[in-house]
């Protein structure tokens, strides 16, 4: 269970996890090695799961986001869908949603020409699915990583 100090850890993290330990300490009102105790805490118990750098992906690549509708659900498509999504590596993050459609993805490529060549390859040659529509990203208006805890 998380206390309202183990919430203050999380929200300065999420905005700067290089800072030091006597920094963060300091943000949230607690000594060096409690810090430390309770970000470790935290970390073992899921909490924290990663630590990352984060690219701008306008700089390496065009970011797309395809939405996926099968013609017939069942678990056995869904779970063959995604396998093969997860040993997709352009595919940053993949969702299961309501409504017309089953999937979002989102994913980064090189150029619309590898885009072009996954789509081809791994989705309109799927029996299973009956429409797939593209969005390409041409500006990101809004990206956050930080969430409210």
């Amino acid at each position: 269970m998380l206390d309202a100090l183990d919430r203050k850890l999380l929200a300065a993290l999420q905005l700067n996890n290089r800072q030091s330990m006597a920094d963060l300490g300091e943000a949230v009102g607690l000594s060096e090695p409690a810090t430390r105790r309770r970000v470790t805490r935290l970390r073992r118990n899921g909490y924290i799961f990663a630590d990352v750098s984060l690219i701008d992906p306008a700089r390496v690549g065009i970011t797309v986001i395809t939405a996926i509708r099968f013609a017939k659900e069942s678990r056995a498509t869904y779970d063959a869908f995604k396998q093969e999504i997860a040993r997709t590596q352009e595919i940053a993050q993949c969702y299961t949603v309501t409504g017309d459609e089953d999937f979002i993805l989102i994913g980064h490529f090189p150029d619309m020409i590898s885009y072009d060549d996954w789509i081809n390859a791994r989705i309109l040659t799927n029996p299973a699915i009956s429409r797939s529509t593209t969005h390409v990203v041409y500006r990101r208006m809004k990206f956050e990583t930080a969430i409210p805890v």
